[in-house]
């Protein structure tokens, strides 16, 4: 068996708004991170909606495949629980360990954490409930950097680690979406400039120094997970996922197939990966389940639709994927578009239109 461990973190709605990718923002633990592992510039998610795209990466297939067509609290469902990568891992003698935010299963009937595969549920030793000031993700983060900090070298783990934030929260008797809640600070608008895509305008410079306030949060608390691991002494021998499941919360981005939309952060450290490289070649979140079997040392799971990123660590101008696809099917609604990208263009088509 491996004796190589995977960290897998990931965020809601943050896109490529980090300081790895250029961006004016407070994020220097996940800078470092970029700076020791590889840093894929042209990283995209298989569907800019929050469970179908975690179910994709997971799973190592597109929606359609899966069967996660929507949010999974409004009825979005696994055809196979037993294809999620934890509980391949679970089968092949690693210890699966879950801590916060999940969101591929909900409902009236979910799935337990043991039949998505994890034998560990780290969520359940939390004695706080979910809070808009983030106290929520402090405290994922804290069980999760007691568990890196606690175990044993006997048995090779997998680690999920799950935050809400940069995810827009509701403020107090209003109708205006912040990322932050209302005894939160709020950042200084006089400082920001807006993704391009946005008109730059005093409201929405003011909400987007809201999520600069947010990003950074989210940076501290994939700090103190990356911390532990290297107080742990195993940073050598663990494979890092640092991610996103898609865009953040404007207009043509979450749950659009542009680029603003599907564009992810995406950073591998640990396990070859490593180094400071940038890679520019067109990868997705379907291609990691394949580079966990590559870095292991497994055989790939007959289900798999992606493509190794293990040959982008020699070459890291080798040519993957000549063109990537993603799809929109439910969010809030039936509204059905497909994506196909290659370097130089992207098509997208919504499939059904109203009168």
């Amino acid at each position: 068996m491996s004796t190589i461990n995977v960290v897998y973190l990931h965020s809601h709605d943050t896109g490529r708004y980090t300081s790895a990718y250029g961006h004016a923002l407070q994020t220097p633990h996940m800078q470092k991170l970029a700076e020791r592992g590889v840093l894929f510039r042209q990283a995209f998610c298989n569907n800019p909606t929050c469970s179908p795209s975690r179910a994709c990466l997971l799973t190592g297939q597109d929606a359609h495949s899966n069967g996660m067509m929507g949010l999974a609290h409004r009825g979005g469902k696994l055809n196979d629980p037993s294809q999620m990568l934890p509980y391949f891992l679970r089968d092949v003698g690693y210890e699966t360990a879950i801590c916060g935010f999940q969101h591929v299963t909900g409902g009236e009937l979910p799935l337990t954490m043991d039949q998505l595969g994890y034998s560990l549920d780290l969520s359940a030793q939390r004695d706080i409930q979910p809070a808009p000031t983030g106290a929520d993700d402090i405290a994922t983060a804290a069980v999760a950097a007691d568990f890196l900090r606690t175990r044993g070298q006997d048995q090779p783990f997998f680690l999920d680690v799950g935050f809400t934030t940069t995810h827009r929260t509701n403020k107090k008797d209003s109708d205006v979406q912040w990322h932050n809640g209302e005894l939160s600070p709020q950042g200084d608008p006089r400082y920001v400039q807006v993704p391009a895509c946005l008109p730059d305008t005093p409201e929405t410079r003011a909400d987007y120094a809201d999520y600069a306030v947010a990003v950074t949060r989210l940076d501290d608390y994939i700090g103190r997970v990356l911390d532990a691991l290297e107080e742990a002494g195993l940073t050598e021998n663990t494979l890092v996922i640092c991610t996103t499941d898609h865009g953040i919360a404007y207009p043509h981005m979450k749950c659009n197939l542009t680029a603003h939309g599907t564009g992810v952060m995406l950073t591998l450290a640990g396990a070859g990966f490593d180094g400071g490289a940038v890679v520019d070649s067109l990868v997705n979140h379907i291609d990691l389940f394949p580079t966990v079997c590559d870095v292991l040392g497994l055989d790939h799971p007959a289900w798999l639709q992606g493509q190794s990123l293990t040959p982008l660590r020699e070459d890291p101008a080798a040519v993957l994927n000549e063109a990537l696809f993603a799809e929109v099917n439910y969010h809030a609604a039936h509204e059905p578009k497909r994506n196909v990208r290659t370097k130089r263009h992207s098509y997208i088509r919504r499939v059904t239109t109203r009168n």
